[in-house]
């Protein structure tokens, strides 16, 4: 199935190389972008990042310098030697086709990453969806250096620094963004006889970027948390607060308004909006004032813990009207069913309420079925299907601002070709209960456990309704026996203080004790 899926997908995208042999690709005329292309090389402006890379078989030196900032463009530039291809006997390697979103052969899948603003900046596409602004369908052949390339339009001119995201290479952080003169490609053929052209950044649409998206779950109780650049939503089940039909806290009730007042006293002070949410069942004028009065009943049970003088309050409703997933089950009907608290996070020092939230006592680790280890060693797994084995072991995890970038390697130990595929993936309905055929296929679905809570990986939305993770989407190509790929996956930052996460996937692996540098 998939197979047939994404060989469909397979296409020979060739902006930025043309399949002419005897002549370059024209530019109709369009004026050059300003600075103009340079000589192959590094810009000047800052420290190149050099790191050696296993694509699929492929043996890379990947060399990262700065980012160039051209007009409303920034280019990124990767000088990429292959090393060894991975059909070996000094073959030729199409380089590109390990870079790009849907397995075709455009240098289409680096993504800019700017922590501080909580935001994700994608490659640049061409008008009416012709292509990326990016290099093409490249042959190299070993020994064999070319750049790699790809614009982005929409980065802010205030910022100076990205984090440079790319399949199997991982994360190059905190790369300089600058202003010069954008590196050219050398002006021989490469191993096909085609020409490797400039990008022509006068070719980019408007700009691809997003926000960034963080959401997390308490294990214990019926809470979850959506942190987005401009606000944060606190949800909290009202199955666990109410009983059927009722505006009155049950008793069991205290651990969650705890656990909500525990995070909002951690954010600081501000005001909150707290939000009352039903399904789509009763009349509509029940459900408006039932949910008002639920508002109203976890506002009065915060006041007592967070004073308004500093967490002043506004109680709304809105009924039936703003389902957070559609009313088709009864599972989703339940998650409809919420009082939301919502506020914007402050950095400021927090105001020590008058009456501190009770301490909300840490659970055990919810139990897996999925095989388990420790960092450092990671754990050895028999894939599903014949697949192979993998030793998935993790590396840093380190905070970047308000995020957690966590590397994962996945080792293969067998004599055989091995093919994660879909074993890091959740199904085709997300943890926002959205449709995503390619979800299961990709490193969706890894989780991160702090004690209580378990986090979820960032994502962004590329349409209304639909989001990404930022993380491999595609995980279908093979690694040779004795090759790795590394992963990188973002998360939410842990509280302060937390020394060690523990890496899951629900009922397949547990990596347990990964340290926080």
């Amino acid at each position: 199935m998939v197979a047939a899926t994404t060989a469909g997908l397979v296409m020979l995208a060739v902006g930025g190389c043309t399949d002419d042999p005897a002549t370059p690709e024209k530019t109709g005329g369009r004026p050059a972008a300003s600075g103009g292309p340079s000589a192959v090389g590094p810009s000047d402006g800052g420290p190149v990042q050099t790191r050696s890379v296993d694509a699929a078989g492929d043996r890379l030196r990947m060399s990262v310098g700065p980012l160039i900032r051209s007009g409303d463009a920034v280019v990124l530039t990767i000088q990429t030697t292959l090393d060894r291809s991975a059909s070996g006997g000094g073959g030729a390697a199409v380089v590109t086709r390990h870079f790009s979103t849907i397995l075709s052969t455009s240098f289409d899948a680096p993504r800019l990453v700017d922590e501080a603003g909580r935001r994700v900046y994608l490659v640049s596409k061409k008008p009416a969806g012709s292509g990326c602004v990016c290099t093409g369908l490249t042959l190299f052949k070993p020994g064999e250096t070319r750049p790699l390339q790809a614009a982005f339009r929409g980065v802010p001119a205030d910022v100076d620094r990205l984090s440079v995201m790319l399949p199997y290479a991982g994360v190059f952080t905190d790369v300089p963004v600058v202003a010069g003169a954008v590196p050219a490609p050398p002006a021989g053929r490469d191993a096909s006889n085609r020409v490797q052209n400039p990008l022509d950044l006068a070719d980019a649409a408007p700009a691809e970027a997003a926000a960034l998206d963080a959401y997390t779950q308490r294990l214990d109780v019926g809470l979850r948390t959506r942190r987005t650049p401009e606000q944060v939503d606190i949800n909290l089940d009202t199955d666990v607060l109410f009983r059927l039909d009722s505006a009155e806290l049950t008793p069991g009730a205290t651990k969650t308004i705890d656990a909500a007042a525990g995070d909002l006293t951690a954010a600081g002070p501000g005001p909150l909006t707290v939000t009352g949410h039903t399904d789509g069942s009763g009349s509509t004028a029940h459900n408006q004032t039932l949910s008002r009065q639920r508002a109203q009943a976890v506002t009065d049970a915060l006041r007592g813990r967070l004073p308004d003088a500093d967490w002043p309050k506004t109680v709304a409703a809105k009924g039936e009207t703003e389902p957070a997933v559609p009313n088709n089950s009864a599972a989703n009907r339940a998650l409809n069913r919420r009082v939301t608290i919502t506020f914007r996070e402050k950095r400021t020092v927090p105001v020590t309420p008058t009456t501190p939230a009770a301490p909300v006592a840490p659970v055990a680790l919810p139990k897996t079925k999925g095989e388990q280890g420790k960092a450092p060693d990671g754990v050895e797994v028999a894939l599903p299907l014949n697949r192979g084995t993998i030793r998935f072991v993790p590396g840093s995890a380190t905070v970047r601002g308000p995020f957690l970038l966590v590397n994962l390697t996945a080792r293969n130990t067998g004599d055989r070709k091995a093919t994660i595929l879909d074993f890091l993936g959740q199904g085709v309905f997300t943890v926002r209960d959205e449709f995503d055929p390619f979800a299961p296929y990709g490193a969706a679905g890894v989780r991160l456990l702090q004690g209580d809570t378990a986090s979820y990986g960032l994502d962004y939305e590329i349409k209304a309704g639909s989001h990404r993770c930022l993380c491999d989407r595609l995980l279908n190509q093979a690694i040779p026996p004795q090759g790795e790929q590394v992963l990188s996956l973002w998360f939410p930052a842990p509280p302060a203080g937390t020394r060690t996460v523990t890496i899951d996937v629900p009922d397949r692996l547990r990596i347990t004790d990964v340290p926080i540098t």
